[in-house]
């Protein structure tokens, strides 16, 4: 027999606008939390947010964001999730920020996210991600965060970053990265913070970050090998975080003048 939905602990929100009872549709979300009760969260779908984190979920739908046009935040931190389908959020076109953290979340797929064109900040840190397929976020113009820290990731492809030119903050720390190409960021000039530590880097080719004016935090492993092309060590600027590492970087000629050396 089916288990009883119970209200959520946020439960139900009444507009204080009588003028707006007529127009507002509600949505409901049903999930499974840890206790294995089915709980069910209300919501105006007017309210442009909707947090579910903390509540200890294992598995919810999210098909009734569809009808939720006005979405512009999502949070779905903290909870026990292991699979989740963002299908639905084809029609949150207003989307803004997605935050899906300390989860058990092992795969995702982020097609739909590429029909949420506002997206500007995308949190997946600490799951157990071992492969992420970035593509879709080429459509995503305005993204300027992304983490992904925490997971399990062995190899990323940056390469559709490079159409977001936006991109302020990137986040891959405590991954099982082996080695990373950092050259598809080349157009991506407002960086910040790039945080690639506790992985398994051995050497980083950091060439195309001696353009990025506005980088403020670079994280490597004391351990790992930074290079450079030769040519950048006479520039007349260097990026703060390049500046304090410049001793340690070793600069690399290119491979023609390396074969006739």
């Amino acid at each position: 027999m089916e288990q009883e939905y119970h209200k959520g602990n946020q439960g139900s929100f009444r507009t204080l606008w009588p003028e707006w009872n007529e127009r507002v549709s509600r949505l409901t979300i049903r999930y499974i939390a840890s206790d294995g009760e089915r709980y069910q969260f209300e919501k105006d779908d007017y309210h442009t947010e909707i947090d579910l984190s903390g509540h200890s979920i294992m598995s919810l739908s999210l098909e009734p964001l569809g009808h939720c046009r006005r979405l512009e935040k999502l949070g779905l931190n903290n909870n026990l999730i292991e699979e989740l389908d963002f299908t639905p959020l084809i029609s949150c076109s207003q989307l803004r920020i997605l935050s899906v953290t300390s989860n058990r979340l092992t795969e995702i797929d982020l097609g739909p996210l590429s029909q949420c064109p506002n997206l500007e900040a995308l949190e997946l840190s600490h799951n157990m991600l071992t492969e992420i397929d970035l593509s879709p976020l080429s459509e995503c113009k305005n993204l300027r965060w992304l983490y992904a820290s925490g997971n399990r990731l062995e190899h990323i492809d940056l390469s559709p970053l490079a159409k977001v030119r936006n991109l302020q903050y990137l986040v891959l720390s405590s991954n099982r990265l082996e080695d990373i190409d950092l050259n598809p960021l080349e157009s991506v000039k407002d960086l910040r913070y790039l945080h690639l530590n506790n992985n398994r880097l051995t050497n980083v080719d950091i060439s195309v970050l001696f353009g990025f004016e506005n980088l403020e935090s670079l994280t490597l492993d004391p351990h790992v090998v930074m290079s450079a092309n030769h040519r950048l060590r006479h520039q007349h600027y260097f990026p703060e975080p390049i500046s304090e590492m410049l001793e340690s970087v070793e600069w690399q000629h290119e491979q023609l003048g390396r074969s006739t050396s």
